[in-house]
C-alpha cells in the first residue's frame, strides 16, 4: 500500500460527495480561528476574479476502518479549522437566502453541501459534512441545523461575522468552485504523524507543542490502548495551558526535569532526543507527568491554591514578571500539595524569589541567565529531601546575589537607574516602598505612575527650575532628560486623576493631591518646599536606602 494518496479537488467536489463525511479526532484542539483568520479568508475569496482559484492548502485524513454501504467517514487529522469555517460561511449564506425569499436555493445549499443523507434503523438521517470535537460540536450543529444560537463561543462569532457580510446572491458558487484543496489520505495514524515529521523537516512552521504531540502520537500509534491514554493526558494538559503560552510551559517543564539549558528553537529536537528510545509506556508516563505539572502551572497563573497567603503572594509576584522562577515552582508546589512542604516554607521560597528578581532586574543582570540558575536548582533538589529545599534554594540564590547584586551595587543602581513608569514592576516597587500593611492588596488597575517633575516640561516649569537652580535653559533640558524617569521623580496615585494636574507646579500638586494620598511614598512629598533636580537626587538616595531594607537578603 502507498504511504499516502493525494489529489487536488475543488471545494464543490469535496462537499458534494454524498458518500463521504469527516470527523475530528478526539485529540485535536478545539475550534480556534478568530476574526483575523476569518477576515483573511473573506478578503482572499472576495478578491478573486471569476477564473481565479484560491488554493487553501491540504487536509490530511484517515479512513475509518472498513468500507460501508452509505457514508464512509474520514478522521480529519489536519484541516478542521478551514473546513469548519467554510461550512459556517455556507450556513450563513443559506440562512440569508431563506430569509430573503429563496427557500429552494437555501435547501439546495443545505442538502448538497452542508449535509449528506444516510440510513440508520430503516430511517433516513442527515449527517453533517464535518463533525467537530466534544467541546465544539453542539455549537457547530446549532449553526448547521439553524437552531438557537448561544453567545460566548467562537463558532457563533464566526457565523455572525460572515452573516453580516454583504455578498452577491451567487457568491456561494464562488466559494465552492474557486477554492481548491489537496485531499491527502494517509491511511493510518502512523503515516499521518510521519507526514507531519517530514513536513517539519522541509520547513513547515509548526509550533513545538504541535510537533511534540505529533511525535508522541506517532510513537504510540500502533498500541491502541496507550494511544487513547496519551491523547487523553495530552488534551487535559493542553486545556490547562492553552491560554498561558503552551510552548513556554513545555520549555519550563523540560528545564525543571532535565539538566541543561534549552532554547525555544531547539525544544522539539531536545524532547525528541530525550524520548527517542523510550517505549510507548514511557511516552504515556511522560504525558502523565506533563499533565500533572500543567495543573501546577495553571494554579500558579490563576492563583487557585488552597491558601490565601500563597495566592496573594503569587498575585503580587505576577506584577514583577518572575516567570523564569516558574521552572522552580512547578517542581516545589507538588510537595506542598502532598503536605511535604508547609505553607510557611512555600511562602519563604516565594519571598526569596521576589527579592532575588527585584535585585536582579535593578542591577541589570541578564534575564537569560535565570533559566540556568533555576535549572541548576531543580536538578539539585531532585537529590534532596523536601526538608532541605528552602535552605538549598537560599544557598544557591545567596551566591548569585553576592556575585551579581550585592548591596552597594543594588543601592547605586536603584539611585540612578531610569525606570519605565508605565510598567507594572515600577508601580509595584513604589507601592512596596510605601510600606503597605499586610492586609493591603495592590490593585494594579487602580494605580497610576506620576512624574512629580513632568515628563514634558511646560513653560512654567522651565521658568520655575531656571529661577531656583540658576541654570540655563539648555542645562535644564539636559538635566531633565537625565532625571525625569529616575525613581526619585516618580510616585503613585490612586483614583480620579486629572491629566492636566500633571503639568501643575509642585506647590499646586502638593496642595491639591499629594497631601490627601493614601500612599506614604506620595504623602512624604508634602514635606518638600521645592522640586528640582536636587530634590530628585535626595529622594532617590532615600528610596534606595529604604529599598535595601525592603528587599534585604539575609
Amino acid at each position: 500500500m502507498s504511504f499516502l494518496e493525494a489529489k487536488e479537488v475543488r471545494l464543490e467536489t469535496l462537499f458534494s460527495n454524498a458518500r463521504e463525511s469527516y470527523k475530528v479526532p478526539k485529540y485535536q484542539r478545539t475550534y480556534a480561528w478568530t476574526k483575523d483568520q476569518w477576515s483573511d479568508l473573506y478578503y482572499d475569496i472576495t478578491s478573486l476574479s471569476e477564473d481565479e482559484v484560491h488554493f487553501l492548502g491540504s487536509i490530511v485524513v484517515i479512513p475509518d476502518e472498513g468500507h460501508r454501504i452509505g457514508i464512509n467517514f474520514f478522521r480529519l487529522v489536519d484541516g478542521q479549522q478551514r473546513l469548519a469555517t467554510l461550512l459556517i460561511w455556507l450556513a450563513a449564506i443559506r440562512d440569508k437566502m431563506k430569509r430573503s425569499g429563496k427557500p429552494e436555493l437555501a435547501s439546495h445549499i443545505n442538502e448538497t453541501f452542508i449535509f449528506s443523507k444516510d440510513w440508520s434503523e430503516s430511517k433516513e438521517i442527515r449527517v453533517p459534512k464535518v463533525k467537530l470535537g466534544e467541546l465544539d460540536d453542539e455549537a457547530f450543529l446549532c449553526i448547521l441545523n439553524n437552531t438557537d444560537k448561544r453567545p460566548n463561543h467562537l463558532i457563533f462569532e464566526c457565523y455572525e461575522y460572515f452573516y453580516k457580510k454583504q455578498v452577491p446572491d451567487d457568491f456561494w458558487q464562488k466559494i465552492l468552485k474557486n477554492i481548491s484543496i489537496v485531499h491527502v489520505n494517509v491511511f493510518n495514524y502512523f503515516n499521518a504523524f510521519r507526514l507531519f515529521e517530514t513536513l517539519n523537516d522541509r520547513g513547515l512552521e509548526l509550533s513545538a507543542i504541535d510537533l511534540v504531540k505529533n511525535f508522541f502520537l506517532m510513537k504510540v500509534a500502533n498500541v491502541a490502548h496507550i494511544f487513547n491514554k496519551v491523547m487523553l493526558e495530552w488534551n487535559e494538559m493542553y486545556d490547562k495551558v492553552r491560554d498561558k503560552e503552551p510552548v513556554k510551559f513545555l520549555r519550563r517543564y523540560m528545564l525543571a526535569t532535565y539538566s541543561g539549558k534549552i532554547a525555544v528553537s531547539k525544544l522539539y529536537d531536545e524532547i525528541q532526543k530525550r524520548v527517542a528510545g523510550q517505549t510507548p509506556q514511557d511516552i504515556l508516563q511522560f504525558a502523565k507527568n506533563l499533565n500533572s505539572r500543567a495543573s501546577i502551572y495553571q494554579s500558579i497563573y490563576e492563583k487557585t491554591f488552597d491558601s490565601i497567603p500563597i495566592n496573594t503572594k503569587l498575585e503580587l509576584l505576577h506584577l514583577i514578571e518572575v516567570s523564569p522562577s516558574y521552572t522552580l515552582l512547578i517542581n516545589t508546589f507538588p510537595y506542598f500539595l502532598e503536605d511535604k512542604l508547609s505553607e510557611d516554607e512555600i511562602l519563604k521560597i516565594l519571598e526569596m524569589i521576589e527579592i532575588f528578581h527585584i535585585r536582579w532586574g535593578i542591577c541589570k543582570q541578564a534575564t537569560s541567565k535565570l533559566d540556568s540558575i533555576y535549572n541548576k536548582i531543580c536538578i539539585e533538589l531532585s537529590n534532596l529531601e523536601p526538608t532541605e529545599f528552602v535552605n538549598h534554594i537560599h544557598d544557591v540564590l545567596s551566591n548569585e546575589i553576592k556575585n551579581n547584586t550585592e548591596d552597594n551595587l543594588f543601592k547605586r543602581n536603584f539611585e540612578k537607574l531610569p525606570l519605565k513608569p508605565g510598567e507594572r514592576r515600577s508601580k509595584y516597587i513604589l507601592w512596596k516602598l510605601s510600606q503597605p500593611t499586610g492586609e493591603t492588596i495592590m490593585n494594579i488597575n487602580e494605580i497610576q505612575t506620576e512624574h512629580i517633575m513632568p515628563k514634558n516640561l511646560n513653560r512654567q516649569w522651565k521658568q520655575y527650575i531656571t529661577n531656583i537652580s540658576k541654570s540655563s535653559q539648555s542645562e535644564v533640558e539636559a538635566l531633565h532628560k537625565e532625571n525625569r524617569d529616575r525613581l526619585g521623580n516618580l510616585t503613585i496615585i490612586k483614583g480620579d486623576w486629572n491629566r492636566n494636574m500633571s503639568q501643575k507646579l509642585f506647590s499646586h500638586k502638593k496642595a491639591d493631591y499629594y497631601n490627601q494620598s493614601e500612599f506614604k511614598v506620595t504623602q512624604e512629598l508634602v514635606s518638600s518646599t521645592n522640586w528640582t533636580f536636587y530634590e530628585i537626587n535626595q529622594r532617590s538616595t532615600k528610596l534606595a536606602e529604604k529599598a535595601l531594607e525592603v528587599w534585604k537578603w539575609s
